[in-house]
């Protein structure tokens, strides 16, 4: 009885999600907000062109919005530095592997 309450529970919840997700994507909310991506990309060429209008000095950095977020941390560094060992030791094994094939191919 109890697992068929917690089962109609975790349903019940990812059928909201799911519900929520579809509202969202029916309302429009991305598009939105690509919209207002679009819309400071226009102010900033309406600025640009202003500026080369009055023959002001004319400098990217002034007219791109970059906005980039540093996610690095002690645990993303080393999933990164743990990913790249594995890396290594699964190239170098395939290395090995192919040429003990090579070898067995020539002989």
């Amino acid at each position: 009885m109890l697992t068929i309450k917690i089962f109609k529970v975790i349903f019940g919840a990812i059928l909201i999600f799911f519900g929520c997700t579809v509202i969202l994507s029916v309302s429009g909310y991305y598009q939105g907000e690509l919209q207002k991506k679009m819309i400071l990309t226009q102010e900033a060429i309406d600025n640009f062109e202003k500026d080369v209008e009055e023959g002001k000095e004319i400098d990217v950095n002034n007219y791109l919005e970059i906005k980039e977020k540093n996610y690095d941390n002690k645990f993303s560094n080393g999933g990164r530095y743990i990913s790249n060992k594995i890396n290594s030791i699964i190239s170098n094994g395939i290395k090995k592997t192919l040429k003990i094939i090579s070898k067995a191919i020539e002989e």
